[in-house]
């Protein structure tokens, strides 16, 4: 009898892993893939390891110049789903829209504010920061040393980096590749 509940638990705990496996691996699978223009940070972690931490156009948010359904007064906490429209502007993929529910058709990141925002309608100048699960992309020790070196400070105004991320249509996303 304890032979076959070790052995439920083994694949009960199993099942939990491949349905990690497949959560994270979903987005690449299934994703459209999209450019997008980042500002890396921060090469390696003593704690974290060899990654490259991104900023993105839409990390801070200007909701004045951005349509969106956000309502006057309340308040969106860390962990909200919010979805932002990304529309092809040449090459790049840039925010074209914010809303509340996930609008049909429409290529949409899934993204969270990072801080507690409050809405106050569109009555001056209003900043969103919001993170959409691909601020990280980890890698091996010498391609964080490449990268490192390629957007260093000297570095920074001569070259362009970009993220090829894949987007489900749930909106999560992954990335790819890096881009220079």
């Amino acid at each position: 009898m304890r032979f076959i509940r070790l052995h439920h638990l083994i694949a009960f705990q199993c099942l939990i892993l491949a349905g990690m496996f497949v959560k994270a691996y979903y987005p690449l699978w299934v994703g459209k893939e999209v450019v997008l223009r980042v500002v890396p940070r921060d090469p390696r972690d003593f704690f974290r390891g060899n990654y490259v931490a991104l900023q993105y156009s839409f990390s801070l948010l200007v909701l004045d110049s951005l349509p969106n359904d956000l309502e006057a007064g309340k308040t969106y906490n860390f962990g909200d789903a919010l979805y932002l429209e990304l529309r092809s502007k040449g090459k790049f993929y840039e925010p074209a829209a914010l809303y509340q529910k996930r609008p049909e058709n429409k290529l949409c990141l899934r993204v969270t504010p990072s801080y507690a925002y409050t809405h106050n309608g569109n009555d001056g100048y209003h900043y969103i920061n919001l993170q959409g699960g691909i601020e990280s992309y980890f890698t091996n020790s010498q391609q964080a040393q490449k990268l490192e070196a390629r957007t260093s400070w000297q570095n920074r105004d001569s070259i362009t980096v970009s993220v090829a991320v894949k987007i489900a249509p749930d909106g999560t996303a992954r990335i790819s590749k890096v881009l220079f």
